[in-house]
């Protein structure tokens, strides 16, 4: 992506009118950001959703200085990844209204396609924390990297979990990375995620300070970018309900974890599971409804990964799995492809059957699951 192509998708977020909707618009109809600002007022206005009014905003954007606002980003440690960056994350390019660009700090990689999203109240209980705690500590043992809103409550909790587990995690904010985290108590959590070699990214210019619209949109994002969501602790009408709600329109899964009967914080919960959520015990009832992905991840070392346990494996585990095809092979065959001896195997075949990753058959065979 050259430093052109860049300023000008920069310049049309610095538009005031133009979201995702009519950013798709405007690109759908001209091809690229760059065309868009060569185009003229009557094209520009024969554009769906853009009207005379949004013309001349677009016209006077040209005026902006975004080689300035691009070093201002450079200088906070804030990179800019376009929706056509080959790290941009691909769940999020699915949904309807994806941002065009994403402020990140930090790494995002691309076994982060492996991920849940884990929200729930701002004012847990007991119970909510411990739920909490248990189960993010499960989704990261099996591979998956946790994504939260870095919220009071249920949000911070999973970062913190999945950070103690030795997990990766990932924060979406409801405003820019160039101003102080809110709520500001979690601000030293941001910096572990950092430190960790997570990320925290926004779609919010990074001089934007929260409003109260401005996280439901960022709820959008979580949902989007990932598997699936869990709910830990909800009222029936919360930011927490919509951002389940939103990953339901997107076709992802949703797993609530349903709490005693009188509690106002599992009603929610209570109620997506009645909408056809599924009740979430443990990391066994996501991975049995998520199954093996429907495309293979890469990881920054080269291995393809079509499951989440896949991300933990050892290189002996990896060789073995490898090893077996795809109508099953034999342990003396497994021996003889990888080298290693025969009680090695055994050991780690136990071992990945554990990680649901093979299963054994009649005659010694092994069947990858």
């Amino acid at each position: 992506m050259s430093d052109t192509s860049l300023g000008e998708n920069l310049r049309l977020l610095l538009v005031p009118g133009v979201g995702p909707r009519i950013r798709r618009n405007l690109l759908d109809f001209f091809g690229t950001a760059e065309e868009v600002f060569q185009a003229d007022f009557l094209s520009l206005c024969a554009v769906p959703e853009v009207g005379k009014k949004l013309a001349a905003a677009i016209e006077d954007a040209k005026k902006i200085d975004v080689e300035r606002e691009l070093d201002f980003c450079r200088q906070q440690g804030i990179h800019l990844l376009l929706d056509t960056d080959p790290g941009y994350p691909a769940g999020l390019k699915a949904i309807d209204d994806p941002p065009g660009i994403l402020f990140v700090r930090g790494t995002l990689l691309p076994q982060d396609a492996i991920s849940l999203a884990v929200i729930g109240t701002r004012m847990p209980s007991r119970y909510g924390e411990r739920q909490a705690k248990r189960l993010v500590g499960e989704f990261t043992q099996a591979g998956f990297c946790v994504v939260s809103g870095l919220a009071r409550g249920i949000d911070g909790i999973a970062h913190e979990a999945a950070l103690d587990a030795g997990g990766r995690t990932v924060a979406v904010l409801g405003h820019g990375l160039a101003v102080d985290v809110y709520p500001p108590e979690n601000r030293r959590l941001a910096r572990r995620i950092l430190e960790s070699g997570g990320a925290i990214l926004s779609e919010f210019l990074p001089r934007v300070s929260a409003t109260r619209g401005s996280f439901p949109q960022r709820n959008r994002i979580i949902a989007g970018m990932t598997l699936g969501t869990v709910v830990i602790e909800a009222g029936q009408r919360s930011g927490t309900s919509l951002t389940a709600h939103f990953a339901l329109d997107y076709g992802r899964e949703v797993f609530a974890v349903p709490g005693p009967i009188d509690s106002p914080v599992s009603a929610g919960c209570h109620q997506l599971i009645r909408e056809g959520a599924k009740l979430l015990e443990s990391v066994d009832d996501v991975l049995d409804e998520l199954g093996p992905l429907t495309e293979k991840v890469p990881t920054v070392e080269g291995w393809n990964v079509s499951r989440p346990a896949e991300l933990s494996l050892s290189e002996e585990e990896k060789a073995i799995l490898s090893a077996i095809g795809e109508t099953g092979t034999t342990v003396d065959q497994i021996t003889r492809l990888t080298g290693l001896p025969v009680f090695r195997i055994m050991n780690l075949l136990t071992m990945l059957e554990m990680k649901r990753l093979v299963h054994r058959g009649a005659g010694q065979q092994v069947f990858r699951a």
